[in-house]
């Protein structure tokens, strides 16, 4: 019999696992790769600076593609399970960790336990992946290239469920890391941003595999060593992708105006914008900043979330003040802000319209994914406190409440996602179903510093552009602002003088859409998540797989 060290240095070339067709098994490799706890930490820390370089604001989009090939070679050794997961997870927190570092401007204890929270899912991956790899290596590339797809499954299966797990915090999936990259972006407007998280792993899985395989044979074979089948076949998931790019190019001047935009940034310190000494003195420069934007050319004008110190509806005194701003400036707003009941004591975070002459609208968007903690705290941690100390009792909407704007003799059907809702998938597919031509994304990031978090957040919006293939724009109260076109491409980004999106002031962008997307919806906008269960059952397949492979031989 093998002892126990025998059996964790041996190698999954020993395991006789009748291929497909009934060819023979390949004879075991050469050099197997020996297990060390010091190479799983060298690992961790590679996977972890490339994972966190490839994730605004850091923008280095291509480390996604190598981000997990330390972690997956390693799993090759077959580590004890008490390495494994040490490595596993501090690896996964220290990554996290790092890519919401901006969260601490608001709770430290919040960053700390929410990374710790997405570290373990993370490790759950990556254990899924131990399981399975092993048994892929001596098989032939058919079976190798579904077992890597049923691992990219999982991967994407996982980043689904933090739509909704533990309050919901789908933050950056990995496919955020290519908000800059069009090309490989446009997948998702089939299979949502899900499909470019799929194939950045399922690349991943294919160059590990290459590098493993170059690393343990003896032979130089050019055919069969760094251009190994599994690197083809990874190769062509990208190639695959150039096609869908090229094919879903626009044509010639088939872009439509809409209209133009002009935001509004009053960019007043989160500390300062609720203190009650200093209300008036806010709304004074919200006010002073719109007349000076309003003299740019524009059809509208744009505030970003919870923009005046008191609620618009609900607060008599403020709806009257920003009606008569409105008439005075002679163009239409459209703003982040608030609503009180008077009676409930409820409040809701929305999206509303004034316009001239009309005033304030009755319909309005009510906010639907409320922040945990911020905008309210979940009954079972009734004991703590909301780190934002903004109104009362929020509740959520349950309707798109989309909303009318009029421009020239054209109404444009706005779908509003406020604060981090644009980085929920299936709220702004939710509202294009619903028949929305673009959206509109009202936030504050100044609560999180001048970092990457607000970098970061709009990231966001370039794939909710691209799945719905509708355009985005967005007003932030210090930034970001500015407008992401129906194909990701982010078309005007409000800076100053010296090159930074914090700043006091605005700006305007016209808005265009590309006619045959103006007409229809996209295939994700009508299909929504079925690459998630496509992705289920591939990472079922995998695992049923690798449960029922023989044992290694005594």
């Amino acid at each position: 019999m093998l002892n126990r060290f025998n059996t964790e240095q041996s190698y999954a070339g020993e395991f006789r696992v009748p291929p497909l067709g009934g060819l023979e098994s390949k004879p075991p490799e050469e050099g197997a790769l020996s297990y060390s706890k010091y190479w799983g930490i060298i690992a961790g820390l590679l996977s972890a600076l490339f994972w966190i370089l490839s994730i605004p604001p850091f923008d280095f989009a291509e480390a996604a593609y190598i981000a997990f090939v330390p972690l997956l070679l390693w799993l090759y050794t077959k580590p004890t399970q008490r390495v494994f997961w040490l490595v596993a997870t501090g690896a996964a927190w220290v990554s996290w960790f790092v890519i919401l570092i901006w969260l601490r401007h608001v709770t430290w204890f919040g960053t700390i336990v929410l990374s710790g929270i997405l570290a373990v899912i993370s490790a759950a991956w990556l254990f899924f992946a131990k399981c399975i790899l092993p048994q892929l290596v001596a098989r032939n590339i058919l079976i190798r290239t579904l077992g890597f797809a049923g691992i990219a499954g999982a991967w994407v299966v996982l980043e689904w469920s933090r739509t909704w797990l533990f309050w919901g915090f789908p933050w950056a999936p990995l496919a955020l890391s290519q908000w800059e990259r069009p090309v490989v972006l446009q997948i998702a407007a089939w299979s949502g941003a899900y499909g470019v998280s799929f194939l950045l792993i399922f690349f991943n899985l294919c160059l590990a595999q290459t590098l493993r395989h170059r690393f343990m044979r003896r032979e130089r074979n050019l055919w069969m060593g760094w251009f190994s089948p599994d690197l083809y076949v990874g190769m062509g998931a990208l190639g695959f992708c150039i096609y869908i790019f090229f094919s879903a190019l626009p044509h010639p001047d088939s872009a439509e105006r809409m209209f133009t935009a002009a935001v509004v940034q009053p960019y007043i310190a989160p500390e300062l914008k609720w203190d009650i000494n200093r209300e008036l003195e806010n709304l004074e420069i919200l006010e002073r900043q719109t007349r000076f934007v309003s003299s740019l050319e524009s059809d509208v004008i744009l505030w970003p979330e919870a923009a005046t110190p008191w609620p618009v509806m609900g607060t008599p005194q403020m709806q009257v003040r920003v009606e008569r701003l409105v008439n005075e400036i002679e163009k239409p707003i459209l703003m982040g802000n608030l609503a009180e009941d008077r009676v409930t004591k409820e409040w809701r975070n929305g999206v509303f319209l004034v316009e001239p002459g009309a005033g304030l609208s009755s319909d309005f968007y009510t906010k639907r994914e409320l922040v945990p903690f911020g905008e309210y705290v979940p009954p079972m941690l009734s004991f703590i406190d909301k780190f934002v100390p903004v109104g009362g009792r929020f509740i959520p909407g349950v309707k798109v409440g989309l909303m009318n704007l009029t421009v020239g003799g054209s109404v444009y059907r706005i779908g509003s996602l406020i604060c981090y809702e644009d980085v929920f998938s299936n709220l702004a597919r939710e509202s294009a179903r619903g028949g929305a031509d673009l959206f509109f994304v009202a936030t504050n990031n100044a609560w999180y510093g001048e970092e990457g978090g607000a970098e970061q957040h709009a990231a966001h919006s370039v794939l909710r552009a691209v799945e719905n293939r509708r355009p985005v724009m967005r007003a932030g109260n210090g930034g970001w602002s500015g407008w992401i076109d129906s194909y990701g491409t982010v078309r005007d980004l409000l800076v100053d003088a010296e090159g930074t999106i914090y700043f006091r002031g605005g700006g305007a962008f016209t808005i265009v859409q590309f006619e045959e997307w103006s007409r229809q919806q996209s295939y994700y906008t009508r299909h929504g998540d079925w690459f998630v269960a496509l992705s289920g059952g591939l990472a079922l397949m995998s695992l049923l797989f690798g449960l029922y492979q023989p044992k290694l031989r005594s």
